[in-house]
């Protein structure tokens, strides 16, 4: 479980300010949405809060460590033991099969080295859920957009964060495919993991326990 505070967080890019004063408290098990226009800075803000980025000013607490202090090899810790990150368009080595670019992320686990049984049962169980466990021996080159999208999502969780962080997650996707996702963050997030995201949709906003608007200004409840 992980819970998150956030205030008055800013961020520069060579003294151009991206947003400001941004204040937002999730709790475990929750999940938010945050929508806003394009340019607004919200991929920013996702990429801070998942530890790919450092903030310019002000606080951002993930349960019991002040994640403003951490350099960028200190977050990447934090990131390969705590958090799940989801792009839009998930990254695959095309010359890999589905299921070695689910594997990825354990080349980087030094913690449970021996665990192969545990870790094949949950790639198992995740691309039973989203339904491309027909495809583990195939060649992602193979693949649909959609298809690779969930194979991304399942890489981003495979090793059981307690916080997920999803950039436009669905934004691509066919309806089908979008219901699948919503359907595991529903799951996931009843057993205490934390979920935010940045979206457009309408749907997943619904599916939301909160919705903000970000401006530069910072974050609006809806």
């Amino acid at each position: 479980m992980s819970k998150i505070m956030l205030s008055n967080l800013s961020k520069s890019y060579k003294n151009k300010a991206i947003f400001h004063n941004v204040n937002v408290s999730v709790e475990s098990g929750e999940m938010i949405a945050i929508k806003g226009k394009s340019g607004v800075g919200k991929s920013t803000l996702l990429n801070i809060i998942a530890g790919l980025e450092t903030v310019t000013s002000g606080t951002y607490r993930l349960d019991d460590m002040d994640m403003e202090k951490k350099n960028l090899y200190q977050l990447a810790r934090v990131r390969g033991d705590r958090i799940g990150y989801i792009s839009q368009f998930s990254p695959m080595i095309s010359k890999l099969t589905v299921y070695e670019n689910i594997c990825i992320p354990f080349i980087f686990d030094k913690k449970n080295p021996k665990l192969e049984e545990a870790k094949m049962k949950k790639i198992v169980e995740l691309s039973k859920w989203f339904e491309v466990y027909h495809l583990l021996n195939e060649k992602i080159k193979k693949l649909s957009g959609g298809e690779v999208q969930r194979v991304g999502i399942i890489r981003s969780i495979i090793s059981n964060p307690t916080l997920i962080v999803a950039d436009e997650p669905t934004g691509s996707l066919d309806d089908e495919t979008t219901s699948i996702i919503l359907k595991f963050f529903q799951e996931t997030k009843s057993n205490g993991t934390t979920i935010i995201l940045a979206t457009h949709s309408q749907l997943v906003a619904a599916h939301s326990d909160v919705v903000y608007n970000m401006t530069k200004e910072g974050l609006h409840i809806v």
